[in-house]
């Protein structure tokens, strides 16, 4: 099997997905009129163009219809939230960026990537506390980082 495979992705997350449902609280149709279509049109960051590249991209989408709207409508919610978290990843790379890109260089790259490991619990931990997503999307989030 290819290392990384979108195949692979969409039949682990199809997995987990039907193994551990969805909740109704992440269910928003009757919010939008045209489903994640609407909603994509809402969120007054995205321009016309790229509003239409998310409807032609969301049409192309491998998920049924249900988890299709939930994992698209989180990756916008989650896109739109770390927007506003941009601030404070540039302050951080403006203070620290030199000493931490010669600290990557200068240690092991096995231990590099030990350091860095998350394990998977915690990923969804995080997405759910920090960010309020524990839909479909979090699973497909999830399954791409066990990939990589």
């Amino acid at each position: 099997m290819v290392k990384f495979s979108d195949d692979w992705v969409v039949d682990r997350t199809m997995f987990e997905y039907v193994s551990g449902g969805s909740c109704a609280c992440c269910g928003f149709p009757h919010l939008f009129p045209d489903g994640t279509k609407g909603l994509i049109n809402a969120i007054s960051d995205l321009e016309t163009d790229a509003a239409q590249a998310e409807v032609s991209a969301l049409d192309q989408s491998p998920w049924p219809p249900e988890m299709r709207d939930q994992v698209w409508a989180d990756r916008l919610r989650l896109r739109h939230k770390l927007k506003k978290e941009m601030k404070e990843y540039k302050q951080f790379w403006e203070d620290h960026g030199e000493e931490l890109q010669h600290w990557c260089r200068s240690t092991e790259p096995k231990k590099l990537a030990k350091l860095l490991q998350i394990p998977r619990a915690e990923i969804m931990d995080r997405i759910n506390n920090v960010y309020g997503i524990h839909s479909a999307f979090a699973v497909v989030l999830c399954a791409v980082v066990e990939q990589v």
